[in-house]
């Protein structure tokens, strides 16, 4: 294991009595902000008939209304452009953002200059030392700088904190590519299948990654650090160490892997989390699979409370091997309740496809699922390229035999597999859109 560095060992390491006590505290002063501040809170606890006052115990919280990601975009379509949710005049902003709309409209965001500053500095700084960055690192930023989130605030962070950082925007992949050797990167951030995709090209083209100084790669924007075969991959094509950074736009970034690899911490000075039964939204016992709810406990333009992410996760409270005391996702997020489908009577995770493709040499890291119409009596449909040009028909053959038995092993469905030409699957910079369904 990588040497331990704390951003804040005492909270960090607190008993989780202690941790949950001062989480009550921050949740019932977090509750008070957005009841006098927020239209769209004061109302919603009117209706449900609770008061900030109610909350006297963390299981209290248990009462207080979900909030969901279909509400903020009504309060935007009702009140436009910020809707009534809003705790700060929108002159207050100093930087807006949206969400990226890949399950809808996209929610506008805006953050005040404490936000921004101090709040997001605060998170990241558990990233920073999760992770084992050093301000003498050299940080390469490798996405198109625009209304999304992504990596924004890491940049910042990290620029702040003293590290090196070079935007890699308005870049073409190859000129990235390049640009990492020229400046001597050792840290790189994207987003799993876009770092998968740079590390490919990079070995296509006769200059593999793995030559590079990079030791750290930080995953954000999708299920990838915590898949093990993506994981295999990515540090195979880097020879680095791979780190989850997890977050949303909505709530900003919440969760860090440490250098113990145990799971994904969430920052529990910060943010209160749940873990729920998506149906009866009760919560589920410590250890088993639910939905993640978060609340926001400290950030003041739009702070949200018991906000649905649709993450499926499995939560661990013991502490970790890094001495955290912070609670973990065990193999980080799971996978989505809205990313899932239901096919031949069974529930399907893309990011478990995703972890049996990437496990078979002869494929390439690209895929694409394809849903049948229903009662169209079609197999589920996967879309693969090869590895390499020099794989042979035989070779193939063989594979996608082995590998369908793997996915009728594991699953209990029998797909359809089409291999594709090298290049053909598309490729993506930030968030994947692998599942499509057939019309």
């Amino acid at each position: 294991m990588h040497e331990i560095s704390y951003w804040n060992r005492e909270t960090e390491t607190m008993s989780r009595e202690r941790l949950q006590n001062l989480q009550l505290e921050l949740f019932q002063n977090q509750m008070h902000y957005v009841y006098e501040r927020s239209p769209f809170y004061r109302n919603k606890y009117d209706a449900a008939g609770i008061k900030p006052s109610d909350i006297k115990t963390l299981s209290d919280i248990e009462r207080v209304p979900l909030t969901t990601k279909e509400e903020l975009r009504e309060s935007q379509a009702r009140h436009p452009p910020w809707g009534d949710f809003l705790c700060i005049p929108p002159q207050e902003a100093v930087r807006v953002f949206k969400t990226t709309g890949t399950t809808g409209i996209p929610v506008r965001i805006a953050l005040n200059k404490y936000d921004w500053e101090e709040q997001f500095q605060e998170q990241f700084m558990h990233h920073m030392h999760g992770y084992g960055i050093q301000p003498s690192d050299i940080l390469f930023v490798p996405f198109a700088y625009g209304l999304h989130m992504a990596f924004w605030g890491f940049h910042t962070a990290m620029e702040r904190a003293g590290v090196t950082v070079i935007p890699g925007g308005g870049l073409s992949t190859e000129e990235r590519i390049k640009n990492i050797f020229e400046w001597g990167a050792t840290v790189v951030c994207g987003t799993p299948t876009y770092i998968l995709y740079l590390g490919e090209t990079a070995k296509r083209t006769g200059q593999p990654l793995s030559e590079s100084d990079v030791r750290i790669v930080v995953l954000g924007g999708e299920p990838g650090a915590n898949v093990p075969s993506t994981r295999r991959a990515i540090e195979g094509l880097w020879e680095a160490t791979c780190y989850d950074d997890l977050g949303s736009t909505e709530l900003y970034n919440f969760g860090f892997d440490c250098v113990a690899k145990k799971g994904t911490h969430i920052i529990e000075t910060l943010y209160y989390a749940e873990c729920l039964d998506p149906e009866t939204l009760k919560p589920v016992p410590t250890g088993e699979i639910g939905e993640l709810v978060i609340s926001n406990l400290c950030t003041k333009s739009m702070p949200l409370l018991r906000y649905r992410l649709k993450d499926l996760v499995r939560l661990n409270e013991q502490t970790c091997d890094c001495g955290r005391s912070f609670l973990r996702l065990d193999g980080g997020v799971l996978g989505r309740s809205d990313d899932m489908f239901h096919f031949a009577g069974v529930n399907i995770f893309p990011s478990a496809i995703e972890n049996l493709i990437r496990e078979v040499p002869e494929f390439s890291n690209e895929y694409q699922l394809v849903l049948p119409e229903m009662g169209s009596g079609k197999r589920l449909m996967i879309r693969i390229e090869p590895d390499s040009s020099d794989t042979s028909q035989e070779e193939m053959h063989q594979a996608v035999s082995a590998f369908v038995k793997k996915v009728k092993h594991h699953m209990t469905i029998t797909p359809d597999v089409e291999i594709v030409e090298i290049g053909k699957l598309p490729r993506f910079e930030m968030k994947a859109r692998r599942v499509v369904r057939e019309e």
